[in-house]
């Protein structure tokens, strides 16, 4: 067997594994690392096409990865902690709500709060 043979099928493993990945990061790593390998035995046969095919992968690879970076900086507002000077993030009210309106049936359901047309004048 040849390196370009066993480099590839290590790259192999390496795409295998990001389709069992339940962690969307992860899944993201284990595919640059996939197309990084492949990239390599690319090179070391030749193939162009299969050189741009995997330089594509792995720019998408890594602008996914970039996002997922910033996305867990970022957190969601509702994980913000309150009177953190250093976070602005938006304070969300609930008395904005239209409670009526905007509840699912199972919160109208919690709150009591009725759906007949009477209860609501």
């Amino acid at each position: 067997m040849e390196t370009h043979e066993i480099i590839g099928w290590i790259g192999n493993v390496f795409v295998i594994l990001q389709f069992l990945m339940s962690d969307m990061k992860k899944l993201r790593i284990f595919g640059l690392l996939g197309a990084s390998v492949w990239l390599i035995v690319a090179i070391m046969i030749g193939n162009i096409s299969l050189m741009m095919l995997n330089i594509i992968i792995i720019g998408i690879q890594i602008y996914h990865i970039y996002k997922l970076m910033n996305q867990q900086k970022q957190g969601e507002p509702w994980n913000y902690p309150i009177g953190h000077k250093e976070l602005d993030s938006p304070i969300v009210s609930s008395l904005d709500l239209d409670e009526r309106e905007e509840l699912s049936w199972y919160e109208k359901y919690k709150r009591g709060i009725s759906d007949k047309k009477e209860d609501l004048k």
